[in-house]
């Protein structure tokens, strides 16, 4: 992961996320709290007529797991909230302790949105994880950071706009630009598995006047139709004649509104030419 090994340009400090406490707090208390009741019924078992003694110690052990996993539980949690993040103009910082770790949004290669808890089935993006490019971890953040949805919107809006101009200026000097994305395979199995971050990825290389999926590449002349389906999540990109580009869900395109976005400027200016 980069550091700030130079002054970056981060433009004004917009907005400080952090995660909340409460959580960990309770299941300490908990934790707590089941291991005293489980004292507790050892000592009953040692006044009160055993009649039943198997069911003193068992109740007993159950109090005490129960208490143990809460308080590891609360460990893994505070581990997980640690991190903070300031949202500059320009870029996002992550902070644990005294460490600071800027990262311009133009620089991001991969941002990466999918669904979790509850809202698995639903497609809902309640985890965003960023990072430079293939070579880097993700860092990961979830629901549990405090206004989190405020926080992914913030993200995503100052994302394009950033990271916009540095796709279109490669784009207009005959460079390639690569989106990476997971298939709908293992997006599914990634909702079930709960290990989000462990993917792999097949790239969309964009050019100024091709588009190259899996090997088969397509002349943005040809492109006609982007549909954007709610109900099945899914993105398809057909072409004149009706052919299959690209169909996968959306929130497996690493970048989405990035490449959403690039596409249709492409198509606008497509257009423009012809006509």
């Amino acid at each position: 992961m980069a550091t700030q090994h130079s002054q970056p340009s981060t433009g004004e400090l917009i907005k400080t996320f952090r995660h909340g406490k409460f959580f960990v707090y309770f299941l300490v208390i908990l934790g707590i709290a089941c291991l005293g009741l489980a004292g507790f019924v050892v000592y009953l078992s040692t006044i009160v007529p055993q009649k039943n003694p198997p069911l003193f110690f068992g109740t007993a052990g159950f109090l005490a797991f129960c208490g143990l996993g809460a308080l590891a539980t609360s460990v893994w949690q505070k581990k997980l909230r640690q991190p903070s993040y300031e949202i500059y103009e320009k870029g996002v910082t992550r902070i644990v302790g005294a460490q600071k770790t800027y990262t311009p949004f133009a620089e991001i290669e991969d941002l990466y949105l999918f669904s979790s808890g509850q809202t698995v089935m639903s497609g809902l993006a309640t985890n965003l994880a960023y990072r430079r490019n293939a070579k880097e971890s993700f860092n990961w953040i979830s629901l549990h950071l405090s206004g989190f949805m405020d926080f992914q919107q913030l993200f995503r809006e100052l994302y394009l706009r950033e990271r916009q101009p540095v796709v279109l200026e490669t784009l207009a000097s005959g460079g390639p630009v690569t989106f990476n994305y997971i298939s709908t395979g293992q997006v599914w199995r990634k909702r079930m598995s709960g290990k989000f971050l462990s993917i792999t990825t097949q790239p969309i290389v964009v050019t100024r006047d091709a588009l190259e999926v899996q090997g088969q590449k397509v002349p943005v002349s040809s492109l006609r139709n982007v549909d954007l389906n709610a109900w099945t999540e899914k993105v398809v990109i057909k072409d004149a004649a009706g052919n299959t580009v690209l169909s996968t869900i959306g929130l497996g395109i690493l970048g989405l509104d990035l490449f959403l976005n690039t596409l249709t400027l492409m198509l606008e200016q497509n257009q423009d030419v012809a006509a």
